[in-house]
């Protein structure tokens, strides 16, 4: 647990600031993975880049989970929407954080297997094994972003609006295109 002296005051926990760092490194992961099946013996050090890629990924998803696990207290889940979408984020967070390190264990042990390493093949099959990760990160973030997007879950409202506005007087940030008069046509 992260303590709140050390937390910006516009934070509610640790966890937003976490969670971003398994979805950048399993984008960098798959990116290194593809370039090293690509270049294969040209880039000698490829297989270990991209499985120590996917090594950072699984440690932050370990981190990332239960971050999560411990903001569950210092949030609201006010309506029964939003306790189902977290507890659909929650399920894919932990299927997320399983996935993600036993791929990264395997691709770890493969390394060492020169069966498994020398073959272009066995890369090809570890590589969309791999591409596989995707999905329950995005699953994951998908309801993560519902919560806080559409169900306000962690979000204070930060923006007072003065109470002699109006909604048409709240968008001077826009920009205003004045239209011109409609023509009529006389007979």
């Amino acid at each position: 647990m992260v303590p709140d002296f050390l937390l910006p005051e516009w934070v509610p926990n640790a966890h937003p600031l976490i969670v971003h760092f398994p979805i950048a490194l399993i984008f960098a992961a798959v990116a290194a993975d593809a370039l090293a099946l690509w270049l294969g013996e040209r880039w000698e050090t490829g297989q270990e880049v991209a499985t120590g890629l996917y090594v950072a990924t699984g440690l932050s998803a370990v981190v990332s989970y239960y971050s999560g696990t411990w903001a569950i207290d210092t949030v609201t889940i006010a309506t029964p929407e939003a306790a189902q979408t977290l507890s659909t984020h929650s399920y894919w967070a932990w299927y997320t954080m399983v996935s993600t390190s036993a791929y990264a264990g395997a691709r770890a042990i493969g390394l060492f297997i020169t069966q498994i390493r020398s073959r272009r093949l066995s890369h090809a099959v570890l590589f969309v094994v791999g591409l596989g990760t995707l999905f329950p990160i995005y699953k994951t973030g998908e309801n993560g972003g519902e919560m806080v997007y559409r169900r306000g879950v962690g979000v204070t409202q930060t923006q007072k609006l003065p109470a002699t506005a109006t909604p048409d007087s709240t968008r001077q940030d826009t920009v205003q295109v004045s239209r011109p008069a409609a023509r009529s046509e006389a007979p």
